[in-house]
Formats: C-alpha cells, structure tokens, sequence
C-alpha cells in the first residue's frame, strides 16, 4: 500500500514539473512572438519614415 501511495506522489511530480516546464515554454514563445512583433513594427516605421522622406524629396 506505501508503494502505491509513492507511485502516486511520483505521478503527482511529474506532472507538476511537466506543467511548469509547459508553463515555461509558453513564456519563451510569447516573448519570441513579442520580440518579432516590435522588430517588425520597428522596421516598418523606419521604411515608412524613409519612404515619406523620399517622397517628399521628390515633391521639393
């Protein structure tokens, strides 16, 4: 019967440590998606910043 509840411990463990290293992993992947997001935003500003300079360079 304590082998049982071990076994049951152990599972109980695992699990947890399964779902925190999800957890974990869920964290890394939003910041990625975050990081990649304002990469983007910030290269579209810099283009569209250069695209109006270029513009009004040509209207002068």
């Amino acid at each position: 019967m304590a082998e049982k509840q071990g076994h049951s411990a152990d599972r109980s463990e695992t699990k947890a440590t399964k779902g925190a290293e999800r957890e974990r992993a869920a964290q890394e992947a939003w910041a990625e998606i975050h990081d990649a997001s304002r990469a983007h935003d910030e290269r579209t500003e810099r283009l569209k910043a250069a695209r109006l300079a270029r513009l009004a360079g040509q209207d002068g």
